[in-house]
């Protein structure tokens, strides 16, 4: 925007004509004209006059016009004073958006180090199976029977087969099946002494546990701070 267009737009806004602006201001109306058509620049006396009568501010001003409007207005004390204090806040802005981008990638360089130190936890487990407590003086596999597949409608006739049945529905009663689930590798089973007597854990299966790493957690920061780090970067260059 030109001076004289700013000129104009503000006696438009407050609805005055250019001979009652020109009264106001105490100047001629046909230099007023001169000032709205851009034929002619102010005086440091007659700009204090538009000011006064308009109410702006140079900072108003300076913050309206175009470049060249600025330059027509050098002789303007307010005005080249504006442009300074415009100016000076203009690179403080810039220089903490660049502070702030700098901050922002150091962070982000930081993160994204700490990320790649993760590295996930690899651990196997092994699970073991008990199917119920062994009495003191019990042999260690007095449960197998219950793998067994006996008939249960056997008879007298065959002793022997009937009382594995009946063992076999005594250890069923009795059965308390628990199962552990642990790092401790072993082979062979083992025993956990427990109220009554004793457990024999017998090993059934194995799985291997991946952890991730809680660093990996570092690459949503890094990324954001590094996405923030070009924003600050682009913030402070345009703010120039």
């Amino acid at each position: 925007m030109t001076f004289g267009e700013y000129l104009r737009a503000q006696r438009e806004q407050k609805g005055w004509t250019q001979p009652e602006a020109a009264a106001k201001a105490e100047i001629e109306q046909s230099y007023l004209s001169k000032l709205e058509t851009g034929k002619s620049f102010p005086s440091q006396d007659v700009f204090e006059r538009l000011a006064a009568a308009y109410g702006f501010d140079a900072e108003a001003v300076a913050q309206s016009l175009d470049a060249q409007s600025l330059k027509d207005l050098r002789e303007v004390a307010q005005v080249r004073s504006a442009i300074i204090t415009l100016q000076t806040r203009s690179t403080r802005l810039a220089r903490s958006w660049l502070a702030a981008g700098v901050v922002s990638v150091f962070l982000g360089g930081a993160s994204l180090g700490l990320f790649s130190l993760a590295e996930d936890d690899e651990h196997t487990v092994y699970h073991y199976t008990s199917p119920g407590v062994i009495a003191p003086g019990e042999d260690m596999n007095v449960y197998s029977i219950l793998d067994s597949t006996l008939r249960p409608d056997l008879g007298e006739d065959r002793p022997e087969e009937a009382a594995a049945r009946a063992l076999q529905i005594a250890m069923m009663e009795r059965a308390d099946p628990q199962v552990r689930v642990t790092q401790d590798m072993h082979a062979n089973g083992y025993l956990e002494r427990v109220e009554g007597g004793q457990r024999f854990f017998r090993p059934v299966d194995s799985e291997l546990v991946i952890t991730p790493s809680p660093l990996r957690w570092f690459l949503a920061p890094a990324v954001m701070f590094l996405l923030g780090a070009l924003g600050c970067f682009f913030v402070s260059f345009r703010w120039k």
